[in-house]
This record gives structure tokens, sequence and C-alpha cells, in this order.
């Protein structure tokens, strides 16, 4: 048998293209039946300013992924909701008086509107 020496390279190479590959977030050695999941309606949800798991339409995540069921070191501040600014610029649009702080915010949030038109 003849000996063999491996070729000279950086064994740090792979090991930084493993590090740098992101795998889906459903990769999970859990099944799914154990998975505890929850609806997310990010239209109504006060932390989707900041949330890495908001859609359009509402849709299941994960719970231990919702900003919402995090501990409260793991949190950021809650917001208003693109819900609760539609309400707010509807009633502006109504003629409906607003506080001089909410007129602020829907002029800086909101400046055309709601996002969602009623039909």
């Amino acid at each position: 048998m003849r000996p063999t020496t491996p070729a000279p390279r950086s064994g740090k190479a792979p090991l930084d293209q493993f590090l740098a590959t992101r795998f889906p977030p459903s990769a999970s050695r859990v099944r799914d039946i154990y998975r505890e999941t929850t609806i997310c309606y990010a239209y109504m949800c006060g932390y989707a300013h900041s949330c890495t798991e908001k859609t359009e339409r509402a849709a299941q995540v994960l719970t231990r992924r919702c900003m919402r069921y995090r501990p409260d070191a793991a949190r950021v501040a809650p917001g208003l909701s693109d819900l609760a600014l539609d309400l707010l610029a509807r009633r502006r649009e109504s003629g409906q008086r607003l506080s001089p702080g909410t007129v602020s915010v829907l002029d800086r949030l909101r400046p055309t509107g709601p996002l969602r038109r009623q039909t």
C-alpha cells in the first residue's frame, strides 16, 4: 500500500463556506406535528415593523420566531400596527378631529391616506 499525503490547502475555506450557508426557516429535526405554530396577521401586529417572519397574507409561523412570544429582553418596542394607522387615516379623511400628536404621526407614516382602501 502506497502512503498518501493530503493535498496542501487551507482548512479554513470549507469551514467558512459551511458557516456562510443559510438554512431555510423550516429546516429542523423536530417533526411538524411537534412544532408550536401561531397565525401571523402582520397587518394587525404592532411588532411587524421589525419582524423577520411577516408576510402580506396571514400565515403560520413558528411560535419561537414570533416577536409577540419572545421574552421581554428579546423583544423590540411595539409600534402602531398598519391596521391602526389605516383606521386613523380613515378618520382623518372623513373629517373627524384628531389630536395634534396623531396628526403628526399620520403626516409622517400615512401622508396619502390608508394603505388598504375599502371597497
